[in-house]
């Protein structure tokens, strides 16, 4: 296994193997359906509007001068309907049930997009102040010992932001230590794909904004960088445009949810929408970190990398300012969460929100030396580490874990194998 994650050939091709078995290529629920109904619709139809999608029946959707349009970020979709296109062309099409068309464009998409991720995760370590032989395990402990890993089994925003923060960040410090002007366009492009997927990731291309004006000021590779945020994000607001008249995310605007059989009129369960008490904030934080559905448990993995982190955040070493970064950006996702949202990610395996912010903590894996001062180091590193794997692997089954088999997530997907089995 060492001699396969120090070939990047040979990595590359252990991912390609794991890519093709771990894909659930079924519509599980509304989110999917509605981002399928998007993706459907403008291969076949040429159009945002989702009114003649198999699909539309679904709940995520939002209703604008008489029609039917997906309420989630349209760029996702947008990457789906690029691999759907050509398969449609020979024949396939998207359904509900086991569908081959919508395992082409999870492996094509989200697959790919995680693949990337890993080799820059591997390529990204090279800059930080790590012993060559310590870099296959930290490879192996990021690729699969994390929610970020078991969300790539369906199509979702989150891992596709997950893993785009990983590649900005690696071309961001390409860029920075090798003084590689056009690292800084890629990451830039790859920042700005992470925010107009999953909107609340933006926290990170504005922070890495403030370093690279801080390094560079106005020079090329500021304007470089900025050119590259805001290509996707120019895509992202266009079509929020043309669609609801606003380039504020479709899902915030509780009147475009108001129409005949629609679940959200008058619902509180809509995030983003109204701010929370402080009360309530406090407790929804403890609960979605700690709960049944907590974020901590379900990455155990946190509970060396958040020490890690702060450490490198609290000395002069050569990643504090991005540390600080990092770390604030993650509290400030999730503060958002805290504060305008009530539902605790609805059907999924824990938090689905938190999962981009996991890549960017995993780079404290470098820090790994630092366990040798531990008298339980490597026990506890390994513990964590097969405890995570466990984890990730049981959310491969469904990360829309089906709350109609049990309210924890870890419970209702064991109940939904057992059920496949027996």
């Amino acid at each position: 296994m060492n001699q396969i994650l120090e070939s990047p050939k040979l990595l590359f091709l252990l991912l390609v193997v794991v890519s093709l078995i771990t894909i659930n290529p079924r519509i599980n629920g509304w989110n999917e359906a509605s981002r399928m109904a998007l993706t459907q619709s403008l291969v076949e139809h040429h159009s945002f509007i989702i009114d003649e999608s198999i699909f539309v029946n679904g709940g995520d959707k939002v209703f604008i001068n008489g029609h039917f349009y997906s309420d989630k970020p349209a760029l996702p979709s947008l990457l789906a309907a690029i691999i759907y296109a050509p398969l449609h062309a020979f024949g396939l099409s998207l359904d509900y049930g086991w569908n081959l068309s919508y395992y082409f464009i999870i492996l094509f998409t989200i697959k790919i997009f995680w693949i990337a991720s890993i080799l820059a995760f591997r390529c990204a370590l090279t800059f930080a102040p790590v012993k060559e032989a310590k870099i296959p395990l930290a490879v192996f402990i990021y690729a699969f010992a994390s929610l970020a890993f078991a969300w790539t089994s369906s199509f979702n925003n989150h891992s596709l932001a997950a893993s785009s923060l990983m590649i900005a960040f690696y071309f961001y410090l390409k860029g920075k230590h090798k003084d590689v002007k056009s690292a800084l366009l890629w990451s830039g492009l790859f920042f700005g794909l992470a925010a107009s997927m999953d909107m609340p990731t933006a926290i990170f291309p504005l922070g890495f904004s403030l370093l690279v004006a801080h390094k560079w000021r106005t020079a090329t590779p500021t304007r470089l960088f900025l050119f590259g945020v805001f290509i996707p994000l120019t895509i992202h607001f266009g079509v929020n445009y043309a669609i609801g008249g606003t380039i504020l995310p479709l899902q915030i605007n509780p009147e475009f949810f108001i129409f005949e059989g629609s679940v959200w009129t008058d619902s509180q369960a809509l995030s983003g929408v109204s701010i929370n008490s402080p009360l309530f904030t406090i407790h929804y934080a403890i609960i979605s970190l700690f709960g049944s559905k907590g974020f901590v448990w379900y990455n155990p993995m946190l509970f060396l990398l958040v020490p890690l982190a702060i450490r490198n955040a609290q000395r002069e070493k050569v990643f504090q300012a991005e540390t600080l970064i990092i770390l604030l950006g993650s509290i400030i996702l999730m503060s958002y969460y805290w504060l305008f949202s009530s539902n605790y990610g609805g059907w999924s395996y824990s938090m689905r929100w938190f999962v981009p912010t996991l890549p960017l903590l995993f780079f404290y894996l470098f820090d790994l030396d630092y366990l040798k001062d531990w008298h339980w180091g490597k026990p506890v590193l390994w513990t964590l580490a097969v405890c995570s794997i466990i984890i990730a692997g049981i959310g491969l089954i469904n990360p829309w874990s089906n709350q109609n088999l049990h309210a924890i997530p870890i419970i209702s997907n064991l109940k939904q194998l057992w059920g496949i089995l027996s």
